[in-house]
């Protein structure tokens, strides 16, 4: 098998497409839980999951078979000789080092514009605490952020594209010298 990386990384790719737990949690005092990957976001409010949780992990499943079909078939066709180049899911898992900050807008500035403001920190590892002070109370709640395990597995199987792509490069190099 000439392009071994390239194979490896869509089968990686797969794994990583149909594993159904979330790539990051957040917590805000168990008031709103938040679980979320590229294929699924659960949305908990006082431990009742939202309808549109339900409504935004349905339409995502699709794309999670999408990314299933494409990585299994350009798996196929590098074992057979033909790579083709599918970046989405190394994008992904290093972009989605912004969901904290996404995360920092959404608590930050929506309650400020209904008036509730809120001291809330910038990007969250762990556990931090958060305040807000609302009609004369003073409001105090735990916020908990962090990725899963699942997302450092998706990191991990996105450092390999790097490494694919230079061997399709390899190859096509090799292929054009006389």
């Amino acid at each position: 098998m000439q392009f071994k990386l390239t194979t490896i990384y869509y089968v990686l790719v797969a794994i990583v497409s149909i594993i159904p737990y979330p790539w990051w949690y957040y917590s805000v005092g168990g008031i709103v839980t938040i679980e979320d990957s590229p294929f699924q976001v659960l949305i908990y409010f006082l431990g009742t999951r939202l309808i549109l949780s339900d409504v935004l992990t349905f339409l995502l499943t699709a794309f999670r078979l999408y990314v299933f079909v494409v990585a299994v078939g350009y798996a196929f066709q590098s074992m057979r000789g033909n790579p083709k180049v599918y970046s989405t899911m190394f994008w992904f898992p290093v972009l989605y080092v912004l969901d904290p900050i996404l995360i920092y807008v959404l608590f930050k500035f929506i309650p400020q514009l209904l008036g509730v403001p809120i001291q809330y920190p910038f990007f969250i590892w762990g556990t931090e605490t958060f305040t807000s002070s609302f009609k004369g109370n003073q409001v105090i709640a735990e916020v908990i952020s962090y990725p899963t395990l699942i997302y450092w597995f998706a990191l991990g199987t996105a450092i390999l594209y790097p490494f694919s792509r230079w061997e399709i490069r390899a190859s096509r190099r090799k292929a054009r010298q006389p």
